[in-house]
């Protein structure tokens, strides 16, 4: 850029600089609350003249839908493994996650060493706070929280209890979803 341009690009900020100090010395009228609250909306990501949002709100806004959408398939999860202790079915459980999930497939097996052992369970339940989605793309998106399973405890098919298992919090857990068959399913917990 020459000089000329350099003191176009100065007087146009001069110019601007001056503009908003003649602005902001003027008196405000009762009314301009309302302007003031529409300049903010039009902040939010929507061009102003034609209502459409801007490419980067969208993208905000895609990738918040995605998260939150992962959280509620860790939520799903973790609700059919719940049912699955009462009913030792674990097809559910299944149907919510990748192949690949060692985390999920020791899930299963528990499930199914119940079943055929025709044990059942009491307690055992777990229940997540703290959730929060992280940023992430269809193929991966981390979810963060903590996961307490109640204490448990296992019975034989004729009442007698086998095992007990204290209550465990694991904190700051996480959980991998990724979109397969078009729904999101745990990939992997750790």
């Amino acid at each position: 850029m020459g000089a000329r341009g350099i003191r176009r690009l100065v007087g146009v900020v001069v110019l601007g600089a001056v503009g908003l100090a003649g602005c902001a010395a003027a008196p405000t009228p009762a009314t301009s609350g309302a302007s003031r609250t529409s300049l903010a909306s039009t902040t939010s990501g929507v061009d102003s003249s034609t209502g459409i949002p801007s490419p980067s709100s969208t993208a905000a806004d895609a990738q918040a839908a995605l998260q939150a959408e992962a959280v509620e398939a860790v939520k799903q999860y973790y609700a059919a493994w719940n049912r699955a202790l009462v009913s030792r079915d674990g097809s559910e459980v299944r149907a919510m996650s990748l192949p690949g999930c060692e985390a999920c497939a020791m899930d299963l097996a528990d499930l199914a060493a119940f079943k055929a052992k025709n044990q059942t369970v009491r307690g055992g339940l777990i229940t997540l706070t703290n959730l929060r989605g992280l940023p992430g793309v269809d193929a991966g998106i981390p979810v963060e929280g903590d996961a307490t399973r109640a204490a448990a405890q296992v019975f034989s098919s004729n009442g007698t209890l086998v095992k007990t298992y204290p209550q465990d919090t694991a904190i700051n857990r996480l959980w991998v979803v990724a979109r397969s068959g078009g729904r999101l399913k745990v990939k992997g917990i750790s």
